[in-house]
Protein backbone atom coordinates (compact mmCIF):
# COMPACT_ATOMS: atom_id res chain seq x y z
CA UNK A 1 0.00 0.00 0.00
CA UNK A 2 1.52 3.76 -1.05
CA UNK A 3 2.08 5.54 2.24
CA UNK A 4 0.20 9.11 1.98
CA UNK A 5 2.33 12.22 0.88
CA UNK A 6 4.03 13.85 3.84
CA UNK A 7 3.43 17.24 4.20
CA UNK A 8 7.08 18.13 3.53
CA UNK A 9 6.81 16.40 0.33
CA UNK A 10 3.68 17.93 -0.69
CA UNK A 11 4.62 21.47 -0.26
CA UNK A 12 7.72 20.23 -2.43
CA UNK A 13 5.25 19.23 -5.19
CA UNK A 14 3.30 22.57 -4.87
CA UNK A 15 6.44 24.68 -5.17
CA UNK A 16 7.71 22.86 -8.47
CA UNK A 17 3.89 23.21 -9.44
CA UNK A 18 3.87 27.06 -9.12
CA UNK A 19 7.59 27.57 -10.31
CA UNK A 20 6.68 25.34 -13.94
CA UNK A 21 3.22 27.41 -13.95
CA UNK A 22 5.31 30.60 -13.69
CA UNK A 23 8.18 29.86 -16.30
CA UNK A 24 5.19 28.44 -18.83
CA UNK A 25 3.49 32.06 -18.45
CA UNK A 26 6.76 34.00 -18.69
CA UNK A 27 7.51 32.07 -22.04
CA UNK A 28 4.27 32.64 -23.27
CA UNK A 29 4.82 36.62 -22.38
CA UNK A 30 8.08 36.51 -23.68
CA UNK A 31 6.20 35.44 -27.27
CA UNK A 32 3.46 37.81 -27.29
CA UNK A 33 6.02 40.87 -26.47
CA UNK A 34 7.83 40.47 -29.62
CA UNK A 35 6.71 43.19 -32.43
CA UNK A 36 6.25 41.83 -35.84
CA UNK A 37 7.60 43.65 -38.59
CA UNK A 38 7.83 43.59 -42.47
CA UNK A 39 10.84 44.49 -43.99
CA UNK A 40 11.19 45.06 -47.71
CA UNK A 41 14.23 44.53 -49.63
CA UNK A 42 14.54 46.51 -53.24
CA UNK A 43 16.13 43.07 -54.94
CA UNK A 44 16.78 39.70 -54.05
CA UNK A 45 20.87 40.49 -53.33
CA UNK A 46 23.84 40.77 -51.12
CA UNK A 47 22.15 44.14 -50.71
CA UNK A 48 20.21 42.68 -48.73
CA UNK A 49 22.49 41.14 -46.57
CA UNK A 50 22.27 43.30 -43.00
CA UNK A 51 18.92 42.37 -43.46
CA UNK A 52 19.38 38.68 -42.96
CA UNK A 53 22.05 38.73 -40.89
CA UNK A 54 19.86 40.59 -38.29
CA UNK A 55 17.23 38.04 -38.68
CA UNK A 56 19.12 34.92 -39.23
CA UNK A 57 21.71 35.60 -36.56
CA UNK A 58 19.10 36.65 -33.84
CA UNK A 59 20.27 40.10 -33.62
CA UNK A 60 16.30 40.99 -34.42
CA UNK A 61 14.96 38.49 -32.04
CA UNK A 62 17.37 39.73 -29.14
CA UNK A 63 15.27 43.24 -29.32
CA UNK A 64 12.32 41.70 -29.37
CA UNK A 65 10.91 41.65 -33.10
CA UNK A 66 9.92 39.07 -35.43
CA UNK A 67 10.47 40.32 -38.45
CA UNK A 68 9.69 38.97 -42.04
CA UNK A 69 11.35 39.61 -44.99
CA UNK A 70 9.29 40.69 -48.45
CA UNK A 71 11.72 41.05 -51.48
CA UNK A 72 10.35 43.38 -54.34
CA UNK A 73 11.87 44.27 -58.13
CA UNK A 74 13.09 47.08 -57.35
CA UNK A 75 12.82 50.08 -55.33
CA UNK A 76 9.42 52.20 -56.57
CA UNK A 77 7.64 48.44 -55.88
CA UNK A 78 9.35 48.81 -52.29
CA UNK A 79 8.65 52.45 -51.44
CA UNK A 80 5.18 51.73 -52.89
CA UNK A 81 4.46 49.29 -50.09
CA UNK A 82 6.52 51.53 -47.74
CA UNK A 83 4.20 54.23 -47.89
CA UNK A 84 0.92 51.99 -48.07
CA UNK A 85 1.81 50.15 -44.81
CA UNK A 86 2.42 46.41 -45.82
CA UNK A 87 6.07 46.93 -45.10
CA UNK A 88 7.26 48.84 -42.33
CA UNK A 89 10.84 49.73 -43.28
CA UNK A 90 13.04 49.40 -46.93
CA UNK A 91 16.17 48.33 -47.29
CA UNK A 92 17.18 50.67 -51.11
CA UNK A 93 19.30 52.36 -52.45
CA UNK A 94 19.84 56.19 -51.19
CA UNK A 95 18.77 57.61 -54.20
CA UNK A 96 14.98 56.25 -54.19
CA UNK A 97 14.66 57.96 -50.41
CA UNK A 98 16.03 61.47 -52.27
CA UNK A 99 13.55 61.00 -54.99
CA UNK A 100 10.67 60.01 -52.74
CA UNK A 101 11.37 62.81 -50.61
CA UNK A 102 11.47 64.93 -53.85
CA UNK A 103 8.08 63.92 -54.69
CA UNK A 104 6.63 64.44 -51.83
CA UNK A 105 6.42 61.05 -50.42
CA UNK A 106 7.51 60.80 -46.50
CA UNK A 107 10.13 58.28 -46.67
CA UNK A 108 13.69 58.82 -44.23
CA UNK A 109 16.60 56.86 -44.21
CA UNK A 110 17.56 55.86 -40.44
CA UNK A 111 20.38 53.81 -40.80
CA UNK A 112 23.31 53.36 -43.90
CA UNK A 113 23.80 50.26 -44.77
CA UNK A 114 26.56 50.38 -47.26
CA UNK A 115 28.63 53.33 -48.36
CA UNK A 116 29.80 52.14 -52.07
CA UNK A 117 27.79 50.72 -54.98
CA UNK A 118 28.88 47.09 -54.73
CA UNK A 119 28.23 44.86 -58.05
CA UNK A 120 29.09 45.70 -62.16
CA UNK A 121 28.00 46.65 -65.17
CA UNK A 122 28.93 43.01 -67.25
CA UNK A 123 28.42 41.43 -71.34
CA UNK A 124 27.82 37.96 -72.39
CA UNK A 125 30.48 36.50 -73.21
CA UNK A 126 30.15 36.50 -76.95
CA UNK A 127 30.26 40.00 -76.97
CA UNK A 128 33.49 40.01 -76.06
CA UNK A 129 34.45 37.29 -78.58
CA UNK A 130 32.98 39.31 -81.09
CA UNK A 131 35.38 42.16 -80.33
CA UNK A 132 38.12 40.13 -79.26
CA UNK A 133 38.69 41.99 -76.20
CA UNK A 134 37.09 42.60 -72.89
CA UNK A 135 34.45 45.26 -73.86
CA UNK A 136 34.15 48.67 -72.87
CA UNK A 137 31.76 51.15 -71.96
CA UNK A 138 31.74 52.64 -75.48
CA UNK A 139 31.42 49.13 -76.91
CA UNK A 140 27.85 49.06 -75.44
CA UNK A 141 26.29 51.06 -78.45
CA UNK A 142 22.99 49.66 -80.08
CA UNK A 143 23.09 46.63 -77.00
CA UNK A 144 20.27 45.42 -75.04
CA UNK A 145 21.12 46.37 -71.59
CA UNK A 146 19.16 44.37 -68.32
CA UNK A 147 18.60 46.78 -65.39
CA UNK A 148 15.82 46.35 -62.87
CA UNK A 149 12.73 48.50 -61.97
CA UNK A 150 12.67 51.32 -64.44
CA UNK A 151 13.82 54.67 -62.81
CA UNK A 152 15.42 52.52 -59.94
CA UNK A 153 18.66 52.54 -59.00
CA UNK A 154 20.15 50.22 -61.60
CA UNK A 155 17.83 52.34 -64.31
CA UNK A 156 19.62 55.70 -62.77
CA UNK A 157 22.98 54.14 -62.64
CA UNK A 158 22.80 52.54 -66.07
CA UNK A 159 22.11 56.14 -68.03
CA UNK A 160 24.84 57.98 -66.37
CA UNK A 161 27.29 55.26 -66.98
CA UNK A 162 26.30 55.37 -70.40
CA UNK A 163 26.13 59.37 -70.72
CA UNK A 164 29.43 59.71 -68.68
CA UNK A 165 31.07 57.63 -71.38
CA UNK A 166 29.75 59.69 -74.28
CA UNK A 167 26.86 57.71 -75.37
CA UNK A 168 23.16 58.39 -75.48
CA UNK A 169 20.92 56.58 -73.27
CA UNK A 170 18.01 56.99 -74.92
CA UNK A 171 19.28 56.79 -78.61
CA UNK A 172 22.33 54.29 -78.45
CA UNK A 173 21.53 51.54 -75.83
CA UNK A 174 18.31 50.02 -75.21
CA UNK A 175 17.54 49.33 -71.58
CA UNK A 176 15.35 46.08 -70.61
CA UNK A 177 13.77 46.26 -66.96
CA UNK A 178 14.30 42.67 -65.63
CA UNK A 179 11.98 42.28 -62.83
CA UNK A 180 14.30 40.27 -60.46
CA UNK A 181 18.14 40.77 -59.92
CA UNK A 182 18.42 37.13 -59.83
CA UNK A 183 16.85 36.92 -63.24
CA UNK A 184 19.43 38.90 -64.92
CA UNK A 185 21.67 36.30 -65.94
CA UNK A 186 19.16 33.86 -67.38
CA UNK A 187 17.37 36.67 -69.37
CA UNK A 188 20.93 37.46 -70.79
CA UNK A 189 21.30 33.22 -71.16
CA UNK A 190 18.03 32.90 -73.02
CA UNK A 191 19.09 36.01 -75.50
CA UNK A 192 17.30 38.63 -74.64
CA UNK A 193 19.16 41.16 -73.39
CA UNK A 194 23.15 41.53 -74.04
CA UNK A 195 24.71 43.61 -71.12
CA UNK A 196 23.31 43.94 -67.42
CA UNK A 197 23.99 46.47 -64.79
CA UNK A 198 23.83 43.85 -61.30
CA UNK A 199 24.45 43.76 -57.98
CA UNK A 200 26.71 41.82 -55.77
CA UNK A 201 27.00 38.52 -55.94
CA UNK A 202 25.64 37.93 -59.42
CA UNK A 203 28.22 39.63 -60.94
CA UNK A 204 31.07 36.78 -59.26
CA UNK A 205 28.44 33.89 -59.98
CA UNK A 206 28.31 35.98 -63.93
CA UNK A 207 31.87 35.86 -64.04
CA UNK A 208 34.43 34.28 -61.79
CA UNK A 209 31.59 31.22 -61.17
CA UNK A 210 29.82 30.76 -64.78
CA UNK A 211 32.28 32.35 -66.95
CA UNK A 212 29.45 33.28 -69.37
CA UNK A 213 30.27 36.50 -68.72
CA UNK A 214 32.93 39.22 -68.63
CA UNK A 215 33.52 42.57 -67.03
CA UNK A 216 32.82 45.97 -68.77
CA UNK A 217 32.93 47.79 -65.67
CA UNK A 218 33.60 46.08 -62.15
CA UNK A 219 32.20 48.79 -59.99
CA UNK A 220 33.23 46.74 -56.51
CA UNK A 221 36.38 47.45 -57.21
CA UNK A 222 35.99 51.16 -58.05
CA UNK A 223 36.40 51.13 -62.02
CA UNK A 224 34.37 53.38 -63.20
CA UNK A 225 32.90 56.65 -62.47
CA UNK A 226 33.83 58.18 -58.83
CA UNK A 227 30.00 58.58 -57.81
CA UNK A 228 29.55 55.29 -57.03
CA UNK A 229 32.16 55.14 -54.42
CA UNK A 230 30.81 56.95 -50.98
CA UNK A 231 27.58 57.87 -52.35
CA UNK A 232 25.47 55.86 -49.53
CA UNK A 233 24.85 53.20 -51.80
CA UNK A 234 21.77 51.19 -49.69
CA UNK A 235 20.09 52.78 -46.55
CA UNK A 236 17.16 51.76 -43.98
CA UNK A 237 14.12 53.29 -44.90
CA UNK A 238 10.88 54.08 -43.19
CA UNK A 239 8.96 56.64 -42.87
CA UNK A 240 8.92 59.93 -40.49
CA UNK A 241 4.99 59.04 -39.31
CA UNK A 242 6.68 55.64 -38.17
CA UNK A 243 9.57 56.70 -36.45
CA UNK A 244 7.32 59.81 -34.56
CA UNK A 245 4.70 56.74 -33.45
CA UNK A 246 7.29 54.17 -32.76
CA UNK A 247 10.43 55.22 -31.71
CA UNK A 248 11.28 52.79 -29.31
CA UNK A 249 10.71 49.82 -32.37
CA UNK A 250 12.91 51.90 -34.56
CA UNK A 251 15.62 52.08 -32.09
CA UNK A 252 15.52 48.41 -31.83
CA UNK A 253 14.87 47.90 -35.68
CA UNK A 254 18.61 50.46 -36.19
CA UNK A 255 20.54 49.02 -33.09
CA UNK A 256 19.82 45.35 -34.31
CA UNK A 257 21.14 46.43 -37.91
CA UNK A 258 24.02 47.68 -36.48
CA UNK A 259 24.99 44.85 -34.94
CA UNK A 260 24.35 42.51 -38.34
CA UNK A 261 26.83 45.29 -39.78
CA UNK A 262 29.81 44.81 -36.96
CA UNK A 263 29.03 41.37 -37.13
CA UNK A 264 29.27 41.03 -41.31
CA UNK A 265 32.64 43.00 -41.26
CA UNK A 266 34.19 40.57 -38.27
CA UNK A 267 36.77 38.56 -40.78
CA UNK A 268 35.65 35.70 -38.13
CA UNK A 269 33.14 35.52 -39.40
CA UNK A 270 32.97 35.46 -42.86
CA UNK A 271 32.39 31.43 -43.40
CA UNK A 272 28.95 32.17 -40.93
CA UNK A 273 28.31 35.04 -43.01
CA UNK A 274 28.69 33.01 -46.64
CA UNK A 275 26.62 30.11 -45.63
CA UNK A 276 23.47 32.14 -44.83
CA UNK A 277 24.10 33.71 -47.99
CA UNK A 278 24.44 30.96 -50.00
CA UNK A 279 21.14 29.33 -48.64
CA UNK A 280 19.64 32.95 -49.45
CA UNK A 281 21.01 33.68 -52.70
CA UNK A 282 20.38 30.39 -55.12
CA UNK A 283 23.20 28.27 -53.65
CA UNK A 284 25.81 29.21 -55.94
CA UNK A 285 28.40 27.98 -53.55
CA UNK A 286 30.13 29.25 -50.55
CA UNK A 287 33.16 29.27 -51.85
CA UNK A 288 31.66 31.80 -54.64
CA UNK A 289 29.40 33.96 -51.98
CA UNK A 290 32.69 34.42 -49.84
CA UNK A 291 34.69 35.67 -52.42
CA UNK A 292 31.72 38.45 -53.09
CA UNK A 293 31.86 39.35 -49.76
CA UNK A 294 35.91 39.87 -49.75
CA UNK A 295 35.46 41.97 -52.43
CA UNK A 296 32.95 44.35 -50.77
CA UNK A 297 33.81 44.14 -46.91
CA UNK A 298 34.64 48.20 -46.76
CA UNK A 299 31.15 49.02 -47.97
CA UNK A 300 29.58 48.00 -44.76
CA UNK A 301 28.83 51.03 -42.49
CA UNK A 302 26.08 52.52 -40.87
CA UNK A 303 27.32 55.82 -40.81
CA UNK A 304 25.26 58.29 -43.43
CA UNK A 305 27.21 61.40 -43.79
CA UNK A 306 26.41 64.87 -46.06
CA UNK A 307 28.78 64.06 -48.37
CA UNK A 308 26.99 61.44 -49.59
CA UNK A 309 23.64 63.07 -50.13
CA UNK A 310 25.91 65.29 -52.56
CA UNK A 311 27.30 62.62 -54.34
CA UNK A 312 23.84 60.83 -54.85
CA UNK A 313 22.31 63.95 -55.85
CA UNK A 314 24.45 64.43 -58.25
CA UNK A 315 23.81 61.16 -60.05
CA UNK A 316 20.11 61.63 -59.87
CA UNK A 317 20.54 65.05 -61.48
CA UNK A 318 23.16 64.27 -64.09
CA UNK A 319 20.96 61.33 -65.30
CA UNK A 320 18.04 63.88 -65.56
CA UNK A 321 16.12 61.63 -63.14
CA UNK A 322 14.89 64.56 -60.75
CA UNK A 323 15.28 68.28 -61.49
CA UNK A 324 16.75 71.30 -59.17
CA UNK A 325 17.20 71.38 -56.17
CA UNK A 326 18.04 67.94 -54.69
CA UNK A 327 16.53 67.28 -51.64
CA UNK A 328 18.74 67.99 -48.54
CA UNK A 329 20.29 65.51 -45.72
CA UNK A 330 17.81 66.99 -43.24
CA UNK A 331 15.43 66.57 -46.23
CA UNK A 332 16.49 62.46 -46.25
CA UNK A 333 17.93 61.21 -43.11
CA UNK A 334 16.85 61.14 -39.70
CA UNK A 335 20.36 61.57 -37.75
CA UNK A 336 18.88 61.64 -34.55
CA UNK A 337 19.92 58.29 -34.47
CA UNK A 338 23.43 58.60 -35.03
CA UNK A 339 24.22 57.61 -31.59
CA UNK A 340 23.11 54.26 -32.67
CA UNK A 341 25.40 54.35 -35.69
CA UNK A 342 28.49 55.25 -33.61
CA UNK A 343 28.55 52.04 -31.65
CA UNK A 344 29.48 50.69 -35.08
CA UNK A 345 33.75 50.10 -34.66
CA UNK A 346 35.14 49.89 -38.24
CA UNK A 347 37.65 47.45 -39.10
CA UNK A 348 41.20 47.87 -40.82
CA UNK A 349 41.13 49.09 -44.21
CA UNK A 350 41.33 46.05 -46.12
CA UNK A 351 42.77 45.80 -49.59
CA UNK A 352 39.92 45.40 -52.76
Amino acid sequence: MRPFPTLASSRRWLAALLLSAIGASAATGAAAAQTELHIGISNRSLLGLPILIAKEKGFFDKEGLAVSIDYFAGGVPATAALIGGSVQFIDAAFENNLKAVKRGQDVVSVVNLQTDFAGAVIARKDVSDKLGRAPTVQDLKGLRIGTLARGGFADVSTRYIVADAGLDPEKDIAIVPVRGADRQLAAGEAGEIDAAFVMEPWNVIAVDAGGKWDYVLDLTRGQGPSVFQGLGYTTLQTTRAYVKDNRETADKVVRAVVAALQYIVDPANLDAVAEVANEEYGKPGVAVIKTSLQRQAHTFSPQLTPAAQEKTGHLLLQSDSIKPPVPSFADAVDDSFRPLWDAFKAPQAAAR
